[in-house]
């Protein structure tokens, strides 16, 4: 299965590398977007995983980050990542 990242995932996505840095610094937002990344890799392996809500839309939690996916055929698409205290 493919992996895609919505531009909004993406954006996410930095949004969380500079709360990490500024808030604990460069290695601990490194190990955290690697394990966010090791997430991904699961589950474009195991694309159902994820717990589904409404819809193909499925919901995976990594620590404080709940990850919203989709799958389309073969592409796995991220659509959003939320901190777990925001709104979906």
């Amino acid at each position: 299965m493919t992996l895609r990242l919505t531009r909004q995932a993406k954006s996410d996505i930095k949004a969380i590398y500079h709360y990490t840095v500024e808030n604990f610094g460069d290695e601990q937002a490194r190990e955290y977007l690697d394990g966010l990344e090791y997430s991904f890799d699961l589950l474009t392996d195991n694309p159902k995983m994820g717990r589904l809500l409404e819809g193909e839309v499925r919901r995976y939690v990594y620590k404080s980050h709940l990850v919203y996916y989709e799958t389309r055929e073969d592409l796995l698409v991220i659509i959003r990542i939320r901190n777990a205290r925001q709104k979906p």
